[in-house]
């Protein structure tokens, strides 16, 4: 019912008596006055709420990670009350769910599971500064995570480091066919088990380093395309530590380069975080100050979008760092045509010396002898200024610059071969027995 309220303004207001009852949920007892409600004693009344959240008492072992998807989910028993007040049909609760969430098919639901907060109570989970571990707790943070990926219903997703399972949940609430995933900690591995149980059929549970995992099987061959063709029904999605965030990016993009790993089933489309800094390099213009080798590797393999930022203060422990959220769909043709390892080696050589002249950075793609001529030779041919610094040099001129290194590389075999930091090692062992062979030789004259 609408009517207008004194500024004129239509206002909804909502009559209780025409809704259908909602089924509800079992209240919680509150504490005497005067009595302290203890963490323990918060998680025990808790579970003799939902006695379906037993077993958290007794986690599951690491051996059946997986044997609860294969067991049918068992519905809540209704208490008395409950009965009383369901009094409308299943057509009509969904109604009332898509009337609550419009846009949105609620096709799947998760059962009552404990907080985040809880799970990390219940099995006393603690952040590892080494492993640079931060948790998100904000539903509503993870949910907008979620949503950058794009659309999940049906889809094959793997997650990247779910921790206590905060992006799980909005994943499996988006309605998706197929989630994988890859934990390295064992400490999460049973509070995941929950959710496996949740969503019986839906979750697959590895533990393991996703720096080592081959994801060549990890989903059906049924969901290949071809590289030219839309972007598969998969999706990789992670809240990454910092510590593996970069490396596990340039790994990635070696894959979308040769076109395997997770991207043998096309141009798998990737939402994931970095500190803030980081995803500013990602996606850096050139002449900015931000431009880096990581820039160049990331925009001639992929478009990279930054989504938003999420302030430190809702991570648990509080980062020193703002984290953004980065996403990454891989091109059908690369902005540079050469080989991964040749643009990493040139991108690599100019920002070496990040501050001076990008002629600086060039000369150590070639050995001293004859380093000067070669250079200019380079440079001339690629037609590039040598007085222009790295990070203001554009995408075509880094592409020219591979492109002419390519041919002096198939004119010399052993220039590819050449590192500038093996000769600086072997420069440094001649100087130093240069410099003891002078004592040895007045030793031996003093005997």
């Amino acid at each position: 019912m609408f009517t207008l309220c004194s500024r004129k303004r239509l206002r909804c207001r909502l009559d209780l008596a025409v809704l259908p009852r909602y089924p509800q949920a079992p209240t919680e007892p509150q504490p005497k006055p005067g009595s302290v409600l203890t963490a323990h004693a918060h998680s025990e009344r808790r579970l003799q709420l939902f006695p379906a959240l037993a077993r958290v008492r007794d986690p599951p072992s690491l051996d059946r990670a997986n044997q609860s998807a294969e067991q049918p989910h068992a519905a809540p028993a209704h208490t008395p009350r409950q009965k009383r007040n369901t009094s409308f049909s299943g057509r009509k609760e969904q109604e009332f769910c898509l009337m609550a969430a419009p846009g949105k098919a609620a096709a799947f639901r998760l059962p009552p599971l404990p907080t985040i907060g809880e799970i990390i109570k219940l099995f006393r989970l603690k952040a590892q500064k080494q492993l640079s571990q931060n948790f998100l707790l904000d539903l509503r943070l993870t949910d907008k995570i979620v949503r950058q990926a794009g659309e999940l219903k049906n889809a094959h997703v793997c997650e990247v480091g779910p921790g206590p399972g905060g992006i799980t949940r909005s994943i499996l609430s988006a309605g998706v066919e197929q989630l994988l995933l890859i934990e390295k900690d064992p400490r999460f591995i049973p509070g995941l088990q929950i959710l496996s149980e949740a969503a019986p059929g839906k979750v697959c549970i590895v533990h393991g380093d996703i720096l080592t995992y081959k994801m060549e099987k990890a989903f059906p061959k049924h969901l290949k395309k071809n590289w030219d063709d839309e972007p598969p029904d998969i999706h990789i999605i992670g809240n990454l530590p910092f510590s593996v965030s970069t490396p596990l990016i340039i790994k990635w993009l070696e894959n979308v380069s040769k076109k395997d790993g997770p991207f043998i089933y096309g141009r798998t489309q990737m939402t994931l975080t970095f500190q803030k800094e980081v995803a500013e390099r990602l996606i850096a213009n050139p002449g900015g100050r931000q431009r880096s080798r990581l820039s160049i590797m990331a925009q001639h393999l992929c478009t990279v979008k930054n989504c938003f930022v999420i302030p430190g203060e809702a991570f648990v422990p509080k980062p020193e760092v703002d984290v953004a959220v980065v996403h990454f769909t891989p091109l059908v043709q690369p902005k540079i045509q050469q080989p991964f390892e040749l643009v990493e080696k040139v991108v690599r050589s100019v920002f070496q010396f990040r501050r001076k002249y990008c002629f600086r950075g060039l000369e150590t793609l070639f050995p001293q002898d004859g380093r000067l001529k070669r250079t200019e030779q380079l440079m001339m041919t690629a037609n590039v200024d040598p007085t222009l610094r790295p990070f203001q040099l554009s995408m075509s001129q880094f592409r020219n610059l591979c492109d002419t290194y390519r041919k002096m590389c198939d004119e010399d075999p052993s220039l590819f071969a050449y590192s500038y930091r093996e000769e600086l090692k072997q420069n440094k062992k001649m100087r130093n027995l240069l410099k003891n062979q002078p004592e040895q030789t007045e030793k031996e004259n003093q005997l």
